[in-house]
């Protein structure tokens, strides 16, 4: 860490620390990584149709295989034989995420008291509880889900039930969902959910939807949620679209909770465009001679395989008023566990106040239990007579010793124009 000038804005990285490591309802989901190196989409692995909470049978039984050590292997049976989180012939689905963040909670400071040089001074180490939400889904029908989850905010067991930490989070999500059988129709949703808004991460401490003048106060805040309905077409694998409509409460509570920024209508308006192509580049592969004498057969002919390359490209455009945010995504992953990812964000609102920030993460996963990642943030933000931008570069492991249960080292480098601060964190994931 060293220290450019005094931390004349301690609420940035203030701000920046509850975005990282408070208690975040709705941070477990799928990575991006994921998707794109399984060539699946994310209603595959997870309830909701655009990632993140639930889990369906596929994904629990996915992440039930992935550990470095099998539950029987370390004598416990029970736990090895759990291959399934639905019950009741299909009707009924639970599931829960517990995250637990060490890391150095708060800002630092410049001590000028002493003589000399003047000595800048970090939090103390400490862990604490990140998230704690459980997932509930019912299917009383063919092609009907009924689906909802809390999230715990740091007041709600000391008696405030609904503990929203962010302007703009909802405490919860609650929605019904027709999925018709003929798959070529559109499949609707309704209740209180978020909105199709770029690519649904699984760390909110990404700066893509954030502001990097008020980092207290993000644009789309961890756990976003409206009233709503959304239609969700994708009549062909390479194509995806969704369209929505929502009442605005939360984003009117993150723009104008404490000054009127943004003039927003009764209704916002979602729109996202996705598409998905897999590309199959042919190779030959060699084969060798099996001893028999019999080549004439071609046994020791090249033979062809193909290179699956799964990509993503889209964009997705959500606004009320004056205030619009642009998104632009474009993802490529393949089989053998590499993926890269890149996102940019526009927004603008009624005052000149206009954000402009972007990422590059890449992952390599040599085994189901082992990923390496790394990304690059930029987070920039205009007004009438300011202008502040944010670097962050984060470099990381995401480790899954056991199934169910996944720790995350992580170093990260966040650099303004008023300071350095580098700090190592380790996040601990229970799931299932």
């Amino acid at each position: 860490m060293s220290g450019r000038q005094p931390l004349t804005r301690p609420g940035l990285w203030a701000g920046l620390t509850l975005l990282s490591l408070t208690l975040l309802g709705g941070v477990a989901q799928a990575t991006p990584r994921m998707s794109l190196t399984a060539g699946t989409p994310c209603a595959a692995c997870h309830v909701n149709p655009t990632g993140g909470g639930g889990r369906t049978e596929i994904g629990f039984g996915a992440m039930s295989k992935a550990g470095a050590l099998t539950y029987d292997q370390l004598g416990l049976g029970a736990l090895h034989d759990v291959e399934s989180n639905t019950w009741l012939d299909g009707l009924l689905s639970i599931g829960m995420d517990l995250r637990i963040q060490g890391a150095r909670l708060g800002n630092p400071t410049l001590d000028e008291s002493g003589a000399g040089t003047p000595e800048t001074r970090v939090p103390d180490y400490t862990f604490f509880p990140m998230q704690v939400q459980p997932y509930v889904t019912l299917r009383p029908a063919r092609g009907v889900t009924l689906y909802g989850t809390f999230g715990a905010g740091p007041e709600t067991f000391r008696g405030k039930i609904c503990d929203e930490v962010f302007p703009g989070m909802s405490c919860y999500a609650a929605y019904a969902m027709y999925e018709p059988a003929d798959a070529t129709l559109p499949t609707v949703r309704a209740g209180v959910f978020q909105p199709s808004i770029g690519i649904r991460h699984d760390d909110h401490t990404l700066f893509v939807r954030g502001d990097a003048r008020d980092r207290r106060r993000p644009i789309i805040a961890p756990n976003y949620a409206e009233p709503g309905a959304e239609v969700i077409y994708q009549p062909v694998t390479w194509l995806r679209a969704e369209v929505g409509a929502f009442a605005p409460r939360g984003l009117d509570d993150t723009l104008n909770e404490t000054a009127d920024t943004a003039d927003l209508w009764p209704v916002a308006y979602s729109g996202r465009v996705t598409f998905l192509p897999h590309i199959k580049i042919p190779y030959a592969v060699e084969v060798a001679d099996d001893g028999f004498g019999d080549d004439d057969f071609g046994d020791d002919a090249p033979a062809t395989q193909d290179y699956i390359i799964n990509t993503w490209a889209g964009a997705s455009l959500y606004g009320s008023g004056d205030f619009q945010l642009i998104n632009g995504f474009v993802g490529l992953g393949i089989h053998e566990g590499v993926s890269l990812v890149a996102e940019v964000s526009r927004s603008e609102r009624t005052l000149d106040y206009t954000t402009l920030n972007g990422w590059v993460g890449l992952w390599y996963t040599p085994w189901t239990w082992l990923t390496a990642a790394a990304r690059i943030e930029r987070a920039n933000t205009q007004t009438a007579n300011a202008d502040d931008t944010t670097w962050a570069y984060v470099a990381g492991l995401e480790f899954f010793p056991v199934p169910f249960v996944e720790v995350r080292p992580e170093y990260r480098l966040v650099e303004t124009s008023d300071y350095r601060f580098g700090q190592a964190t380790v996040q601990v994931h229970l799931f299932y």
